[in-house]
């Protein structure tokens, strides 16, 4: 794949696409977007157009130098990201950071674990490779990925490569939260904002991927402009969490308090599991919502038409719908999300139409 190659995001290659021809590379580029819009993508194919000896628009995609990109076994790119902490242990060697580097990169594997921060050690160790000439192409590339996720001494120690950059070295930061970058890192690093995906691009893309039929529909919806969560959905790793989903709400409405528990402790304490739990629970409601007031065209789960019609008869849609918006985003407030949870929970025992909990249920939900 090249640049060009890359799904959407005309806006940002028509900006790459003017640096490189005119030559006139920036120092420090920070690559930002919401989570699955092809950041890490967008970023490699960015430093191998950069460093590519036989083009100046894209890359090739076929001389040696974009081959060694490819597996990150190029001399001039170097990469850091995310690691979790190593317990009685050095850290990671150059070999573990690459071959993590590449499983995050080209696998599409998932954003790191929260306990995972960029050490102040791989930081120092990039600027030291950076301060190296190049030794097969014009230029050195750093990558930083999950650059939010840097400590904050190392963020620190690149002010000094950020303020009187090296010749013939340009850093690019990859992030999902820029506003989490320190302000002195933001002011120096011109911007590439990748924006969702539209539903054809989407749609293309996941024909390639080999999805079809209501699966296919399905995906692109649930994407939601983001093609790593499009993917995931084509391939059925979002099978389990709907059906748990599915479980949630009927013993919500039908005030079953035994599954609640129950489907807690299937969650257990991984936050990123219990986010993705959340967040398909909205799609869900807003399904709902969307049945109550007729817009059945633009309903998600498409392929779920009988159970949410069957739903729809016991809940009160416009009220489940408009809560949820407000615990969901209680997420992005750092709010427990099991207790997120347990505010979804009475919201649907609220919300069926049979009426409010009985008189013991605080207890029942605040006793465990």
């Amino acid at each position: 794949m090249s640049l060009s190659e890359v799904a959407g995001q005309d806006k940002a290659k028509a900006v790459a696409r003017a640096w490189l021809e005119s030559g006139r590379i920036p120092h420090a580029i920070l690559v930002c977007g919401a989570v699955g819009v092809g950041k890490r993508r967008f970023a490699l194919e960015l430093a191998k157009a950069i460093l590519c000896s036989k083009s100046n628009s894209s890359s090739c995609d076929s001389c040696s130098g974009c081959r060694k990109i490819d597996s990150f076994l190029h001399p001039d790119l170097h990469a850091v990201m995310p690691l979790p902490p190593r317990r009685g242990k050095r850290e990671a060697s150059p070999d573990v950071l690459r071959e993590a580097t590449v499983e995050h990169v080209l696998s599409g594997s998932s954003v790191p674990p929260g306990n995972a921060n960029i050490a102040v050690e791989h930081l120092r160790q990039l600027q030291r490779e950076l301060a190296y000439a190049p030794t097969e192409a014009p230029r050195k590339i750093g990558l930083i990925f999950a650059a939010e996720r840097m400590h904050p001494a190392g963020a620190n120690s690149l002010l000094k490569i950020l303020e009187e950059p090296p010749a013939r070295v340009t850093l690019v930061l990859v992030s999902a939260a820029p506003e989490s970058l320190l302000p002195t890192v933001l002011s120096r690093c011109q911007r590439l904002v990748l924006g969702p995906l539209n539903a054809e691009a989407l749609r293309q893309e996941l024909k390639g991927h080999g999805a079809s039929g209501e699966r296919l529909e399905l995906a692109v919806r649930m994407g939601a402009g983001s093609l790593q969560r499009a993917k995931e959905v084509a391939d059925g790793e979002f099978d389990e969490i709907r059906r748990r989903v599915e479980e949630f709400l009927e013993a919500g409405v039908e005030k079953q308090d035994e599954v609640y528990w129950k489907i807690l402790d299937e969650l257990g304490n991984d936050r990123g599991q219990l986010e993705r739990f959340l967040q398909v629970c909205s799609v869900y409601l807003r399904d709902l919502f969307l049945l109550a007031y007729g817009r059945s065209e633009s309903v998600i789960q498409i392929d779920r038409r009988e159970y949410l019609d069957n739903l729809l008869e016991r809940v009160d849609a416009a009220r489940a719908a408009l809560e949820i918006d407000r615990v969901v985003e209680t997420l992005g407030h750092n709010a427990s999300a099991q207790l997120v949870l347990t505010d979804l929970w009475r919201i649907l025992r609220r919300g069926g139409r049979a009426a409010a909990f009985p008189p013991d249920a605080s207890l029942v939900m605040e006793g465990h």
